[in-house]
Formats: C-alpha cells, structure tokens, sequence
C-alpha cells in the first residue's frame, strides 16, 4: 500500500487549530511526503509563529461560500499554480452540539454553507487544477457520521452533514472521468478542542465527559484527529486510486449500534437538561 504524497500540493481546510482534524491531516500529508501543504482557517494566529517545513497559512472562512472562489486562487498561488489534493474538514466555529439551535432557520442555513456550499464552490473552483495533477488528483472531505445516527438536538448539523453525503457522491460522478476522485469521511466523536468547550459547558472535566461519550461506541472509547488523518490519508494518496464516492466511517463501530441505546446517554441528553 502506498501511502506517499511526494511531490504533492495541498489545501486543506480547517486546518489552522492545532488540535484539530485539520491540523491533523496537514502534519499527515507533509509526514507522507508532501511538498507543500496549505492550510485554511478562521484565525491563522492559533498557529503561532512556526507553522512546520512546506506549511504555509491563509485565511478563510466556509461559513462564506461566495468567497471560495478567490481562496482557491490565493491558495494556486501558495502551492506554486498546482494542487493534487484538496482535504475539506472544518465546522461552524463551534462544537456542532453548541451554537445551533434547531428551532431556527439560520442555523440550518450556516450548516449547510459550512457543509455543502463552500466544499461545493472550492472544489469547483479547484476542478481544473485537480484534473491537471500528475498521477490523479483527490477530494477528501470530512463529512460526519451524524448523518446515519442523528442526535435530535443537532438537527441543523446532521441535516447538513446528509447532505454533504450526497455532494461527495454527486462530484465523485460529475467528475469520474476529469482526473480526479471525490471521497469522504464519517467520523463519530473525535477529541478535538471542541469537546473540551462541551465539557465545560456541562460543568464536566473533560476526562469525564470524554468517557460519556465513549458510551455510545461499541469499541469503548472516542477516537483522536490522527486516527481520522489516516483514513484521509488513504483517500488522498495512491493506495486509493480505484475508489470514488466512498463514504468510509471511522467511528468506533457506531454505525453498528445507537446513541439511544446507552442509557447514561439518555438520561444525560434526553431525560436530563439539553446542551
């Protein structure tokens, strides 16, 4: 199996918190070989000031598709008027379980710019760069997978998340024959930053409620950014060079089972006080 990415360029988005699943597939393309790795983010700041060897740093937000198309442009230019890789990872500024309120109109349309807008526009934009990449370019997104065991409560999230599915499908077709293939990822609950800020809104320590959450997954345990890195990963390099439109869950077995059928998580989340 090779998992090289010599010679590479690549965007990544979401990319500029260090705990992030971003960050996390940026180190594992410039581990695997990359030339050059760009990564997106609300605040390129968090990074500090020693961004590693081949990363550089640019701003954006996908909460604005309509500025896709110029942040692809800036991006050519970072990566020396190549790409081979595009990673689509990143939320809403938020957990996906704060900030949204599913009785409100304005957070079904945030999600779904975040979701499906902006990766729509950027890969658009990114298409024709992509279709010239020597050996094949490659679109991974970060999908969730939220979409096949939804939370209630996180409506605006799994709805837009569903949809993404169905993008990721959608391109990987449109775009079958162009020289460049279309996957995604379906994560369950990864240790990012943002389930620190969930443990402190529900006045938990972050190792209790880390262990809340492993509840729900039939392997005991939430998984780390790297672990999804590594199925993006395989995705983006040449190990999958005969898979489009795939939908691969790195979950802990979720989709085996239910969030409803761990009783602590019903009595925390639908018997108790909602986050």
């Amino acid at each position: 199996m090779v998992l090289d990415l010599s010679g590479r360029r690549c965007l990544v988005t979401g990319g500029t918190v260090p705990s992030s699943v971003g960050y996390a597939c940026a180190t594992a393309c410039l581990d695997a070989g990359a030339a050059r790795v760009v990564v997106v983010g609300r605040n390129v700041a968090k990074l500090g000031n020693s961004p590693l060897p081949g990363l550089s740093c640019l701003e954006g937000n996908l909460k604005n598709p309509e500025t896709m198309g110029a942040l692809l442009i800036d991006a050519i230019k970072l990566l020396d008027g190549r790409l081979d890789v595009l990673i689509i990872s990143g939320g809403n500024g938020y957990s996906e379980y704060l900030g949204l309120d599913p009785t409100d109109a304005a957070s079904y349309r945030l999600m779904y710019d975040v979701a499906v807008l902006s990766p729509l526009l950027l890969t658009t934009a990114a298409a024709p760069y992509l279709s010239q990449s020597e050996g094949g370019g490659s679109v991974v997104m970060v999908s969730s997978l939220a979409s096949h065991v939804p939370w209630p409560d996180t409506a605006p999230f799994n709805l837009a998340k569903a949809a993404q599915n169905a993008l990721i499908e959608t391109l990987a077709f449109k775009h079958r024959q162009d020289g460049f293939r279309v996957n995604g990822i379906l994560p369950a609950c990864i240790h990012t930053g943002a389930l620190d800020v969930m443990a402190a809104r529900k006045n938990k320590s972050v190792i209790d409620y880390a262990a809340l959450r492993a509840e729900s997954h039939p392997m005991g345990r939430i998984g780390t950014p790297q672990e999804v890195a590594h199925a993006v990963l395989f995705l983006a390099s040449p190990a999958s060079s005969f898979t489009t439109g795939a939908l691969i869950p790195v979950d802990g077995g979720l989709k085996l089972s239910s969030w409803f059928n761990r009783p602590k998580l019903l009595a925390e989340y639908v018997g108790g006080a909602k986050a």
